[in-house]
Parts: C-alpha cells; sequence; structure tokens
C-alpha cells in the first residue's frame, strides 16, 4: 500500500471514528432508554455483518478456546458478542443516577468496605466483561471516590468525549502518560480511593506473560505492582447483563496476595492470579467478552 494510501486509510479511520461518536451520542438524546438500548443491540448484530475483519477475529478466538463447541454456537456467540457491545454502548451514553438505581444491582458492597477500612486505597481489578463502564458508575454512585486508569483514545475529541461521559457519573479518568497522571496515581492511594485497572488487553505497556484460556498472554502488571508497592488491598470486580439488560456488579476479596519477599516474581504471579479469576467469569458468560481484541498478539 502506498504512503498516500496509508495516510488516506488514517485520515478516515480517524474521521469515521468521530462521525460514529458523535452520531450515537445525537442518536442517545432523541431516543427513549430502552429503545436506545435495544437499538444499540440491533447496530451490534449489524456491525457484525458489515466489519469481516472483527467478525473474523471474533470467531478465530472463539473457536481456539472452545473448542468442544460447534461452528453454529461459536457463530452465534461471537453475533451476541457484537449486540451486547452495541447495547452497552448505548447504555453509556443513556445512563443515568436514576437509572442505575433502578437498573444494577451490587453484590458484596461489604468486601469493598473491609477493603477501604484498612485506609490504604484500593487496587480494583477487572476486566472488559459485561459493560463495565457502568459498572465503574454503579460503585461511584454508592458514594465511593472511583478513578480508573485508561490508555488515551484517538482522535482526542472521542477521547474527552469519553472522558467527559465518565466524569458526568462521578468517575475519574487518569489517562496513562498524560502529565500529572503519576502524581495522580499516588494521590489515590493517599486518600484513601478505589482505582480502577484493567488487565485483560494486550497492551504495549509493563506486562508478563500469564496463561489465559490455556495460552500465554502479555497482560499487564500496574495492579499487581501497585498493590504491592502501595500495599493497598485487591478487589476483584465484574458485571453481567441479565434479563432485560439489568446488570449485576460482584465485588470479591479482599484478595489473598502471594507475597514471597521476591518483588518481580511477586508481581507476575499475582497477575496471574487476577488473569485467572477473569477467565472464570468470562466462561460463565462468553457472549459479554471483547473476542474481537487480539489478545494473544505477542508471544514469549
Amino acid at each position: 500500500m502506498s504512503d498516500w494510501a496509508v495516510k488516506t486509510r488514517k485520515w478516515y479511520d480517524r474521521v469515521g471514528l468521530i462521525g460514529v461518536a458523535r452520531l450515537i451520542k445525537l442518536f442517545a438524546h432523541i431516543v427513549p432508554y430502552r429503545l436506545g438500548v435495544w437499538s444499540g443491540g440491533v447496530f451490534g448484530t449489524i456491525a457484525y455483518y458489515i466489519l469481516p475483519r472483527e467478525k473474523k477475529k471474533a470467531i478465530m478466538h472463539l473457536t481456539a478456546v472452545f473448542r468442544e463447541k460447534d461452528e453454529h454456537w461459536i457463530r452465534r456467540t461471537a453475533r451476541q458478542c457484537f449486540a451486547h457491545l452495541g447495547k452497552s454502548a448505548l447504555e453509556v451514553m443513556l445512563m443515568s443516577p436514576r437509572r442505575l438505581a433502578e437498573l444494577v444491582d451490587i453484590e458484596g458492597e461489604d468486601n469493598l468496605k473491609a477493603a477501604l477500612d484498612q485506609g490504604k486505597g484500593v487496587v480494583f481489578v477487572t476486566g472488559h466483561m459485561g459493560n463495565w463502564e457502568v459498572m465503574a458508575a454503579a460503585v461511584a454512585a454508592q458514594h465511593y471516590s472511583v478513578s480508573v486508569i485508561a490508555a488515551p483514545i484517538v482522535p482526542e475529541q472521542v477521547n474527552d468525549m469519553i472522558v467527559g461521559l465518565r466524569a458526568g457519573m462521578g468517575v475519574r479518568t487518569i489517562v496513562r502518560g498524560r502529565q500529572g497522571a503519576a502524581r495522580e496515581l499516588i494521590r489515590v492511594f493517599k486518600e484513601n480511593r478505589l482505582l480502577g485497572i484493567l488487565i485483560d488487553q494486550d497492551t504495549d505497556v509493563e506486562g508478563a506473560f500469564v496463561d489465559f484460556m490455556g495460552r500465554p498472554a502479555w497482560t499487564p502488571t500496574a495492579a499487581a505492582s501497585m498493590a504491592i508497592k502501595f500495599g493497598a488491598p485487591v478487589i476483584f470486580g465484574y458485571t453481567r447483563r441479565g434479563r432485560h439488560n439489568r446488570h449485576t456488579v460482584t465485588m470479591e476479596g479482599p484478595v489473598d496476595l502471594v507475597r514471597t519477599g521476591n518483588t518481580e516474581k511477586d508481581i507476575i504471579t499475582n497477575t496471574g492470579l487476577f488473569t485467572k479469576k477473569i477467565e472464570e467469569r468470562i466462561r460463565n458468560n462468553p457472549e459479554q467478552w471483547v473476542w474481537m481484541h487480539r489478545r494473544w498478539r505477542k508471544q514469549p
């Protein structure tokens, strides 16, 4: 592909993403909640058919993990995954404090309170399961101070829109690599706040290879690293979509960390422990994870 073609494709991808984000935001302003969420599922299903590369990756990953399942199950689950993500996008745009109270149930809040009682802040480990943005908003709605670490999204307009949506629901965003991010991370633990970290994607950050679905996967180690460095307890949280698009947020822990005194080894061991918990939840609701993500992109 020529340099001109590459530049044109990058420009198209950027402008296209901005346009889609603005279109979804506009649509969310003019439709009732339940119709909007239903429409999100329709949009997601359409995306399954018109995005062949993403569809192919989802099917390929599901086939590699669920080898005992037939082709019909694989394709149905991939299609449900796209529909779920479409619903999730509209839910984030349409969510309000009143709807959070009506549509989200929280289990295990006592576990979170026990962790906060230690006064050292909390590392809240999770993954891209269920509607993770709604989970953060639901926890914040219970009057907890919630910050999340996020990679910067390109283009900047989309990044600002997502950060603004989170802020509107009481969730602060610490954008990785931005000025002041390191100081804000330290402040989270000093002020006994929650720090949400998603560790189930292969990204260009400090990480290690741990087992995920039977294959080595490059996994961010920040959650284990900060828990050990600051002595903060770890809560494992996840959310799942149920009937009538209700959500259940579950919080487990504090997780018993492995502490042998060998910091480097302990960080990898605990990252593997967190990842195994994520894997178990994904296997219970496989249609509610991001199967189009190249989770095993790097290999040792």
